[in-house]
């Protein structure tokens, strides 16, 4: 954290750390501005490098930043315009190669600056969301953060709360956050989606397994879309899973839900989960409840069995490290772990340390829980986006 010119607080964050952006560009551009002083303006920033250190989805990147707020408020515009930067930066580079210079010592057409695509400004959410895909979290402020007070008159409870581990197997919650990927497979059981969702303050994952859900809610779960969840916590020894009842339009659900006066959290208790059948031929509520118990630990030992049985036949890493750029990037793998802890007493497991790269710092960590990761877990977590790499050794 330092301060502008103007005297305001401002976040400096590194240029090599934003996606897409190289090192090598980088590199230039510091030592560029270091021997010959500030870019005056976009154009100045692209005449100055050499074309071949420059690429399209760097200037990209750094737009989607804010790295160019200093030229123009407009970020779109730099972002769409980089054919035309481009052109014109090659133009001065030959120009200035080939000595054909007037009796000024200029150069009349090259000098000339081309004018950039004439476009809008990316609104409040979609520049938000440009950020998060330069970063791979929301640096300044969260899209959902102006709906906060709203939504917690609403009973919406946050990531936080699960992080914490306060929420009992079988509540039922309501949640809210911006899509940041939605990926939908197909199984033996059928189709279900993959959520990932940011909210103001963290990441949380999500599953829906209602085919019917998936299919009406399609345009809703895409990336980028803001949504309420009503949402079915799941804990057992595997960890916690969060299984996506219902989603609305975040607008509408603040729209049709009635707030109350102080804020609190909905959170409902569903029943305990039982085994159905048999009620027919079974005589009376003693012997219902014996057959239900019995039925439900034979159940239980049964899909113990099925479970180790899976587990054995994985190629199960043993250890890894898993390199993390920010703190926010923790709670994101750890509700991945938390699917992937190893059964009681199993004979093998995969012993992981978190690598946190913060402020030029790295923090070792290793963690106490034992998890199985095969090589279908270890592909999971490195599509995190704040996952820098995880490794074996």
């Amino acid at each position: 954290m330092s301060k502008q010119q103007d005297h305001k607080l401002a976040i400096r964050f590194g240029l090599g750390a934003i996606k897409a952006v190289g090192f090598n560009m980088t590199d230039a551009a510091v030592k560029e501005r270091q021997i010959n002083g500030k870019f005056k303006d976009i154009y100045d920033f692209a005449e100055r490098l050499d074309p071949k250190t420059i690429n399209k989805k760097s200037v990209e990147a750094l737009a989607k930043s804010g790295a160019f707020d200093c030229f123009t408020d407009n970020r779109r515009q730099i972002s769409e315009s980089f054919d035309i930067l481009s052109s014109h930066a090659v133009q001065q580079s030959e120009a200035a190669s080939s000595n054909q210079m007037s009796l000024f010592g200029g150069l009349p057409e090259a000098n000339k600056k081309p004018e950039l695509k004439k476009v809008e400004n990316w609104n409040r959410v979609e520049r938000l969301q440009k950020e998060f895909e330069a970063f791979g979290f929301f640096l300044n402020e969260h899209p959902v953060d102006e709906f906060v007070p709203d939504l917690k008159k609403r009973g919406i409870i946050f990531s936080d709360k699960i992080e914490r581990d306060e929420l009992q197997d079988n509540n039922l919650v309501k949640m809210a956050g911006i899509v940041a990927s939605s990926k939908h497979r197909s199984g033996p059981r059928g189709r279900f989606a993959y959520l990932t969702i940011s909210d103001p303050l963290g990441i949380f994952e999500a599953m829906i397994f209602d085919e019917a859900l998936i299919t009406n809610a399609r345009d809703l779960i895409a990336d980028g879309s803001m949504i309420s969840l009503e949402c079915l916590i799941r804990k057992d020894d595997g960890g916690i899973r969060i299984l996506v009842r219902d989603v609305k339009k975040l607008e509408d659900f603040i729209r049709i839900t009635q707030p109350k006066d102080q804020d609190f959290e909905d959170i409902k208790q569903q029943p305990a989960r039982q085994n159905r059948g048999n009620s027919g031929w079974q005589k009376n509520n003693s012997e219902a409840k014996s057959f239900n118990k019995n039925s439900a630990n034979e159940n239980a030992i049964s899909n113990q069995q099925d479970k180790i049985s899976v587990l054995k036949s994985k190629k199960i890493a043993a250890s890894v490290q898993i390199i993390i750029k920010e703190r926010e990037g923790v709670i994101a793998v750890k509700s991945i772990l938390s699917q992937l802890v190893a059964p009681k007493d199993f004979e093998k497991f995969t012993k992981v340390y978190f690598v946190v790269m913060r402020a030029g710092k790295v923090t070792k960590v290793e963690l106490a829980e034992k998890y199985l990761l095969d090589n279908a877990d270890i592909s999971r977590l490195r599509s995190i986006d704040k996952v820098m790499d995880v490794e074996f050794f």
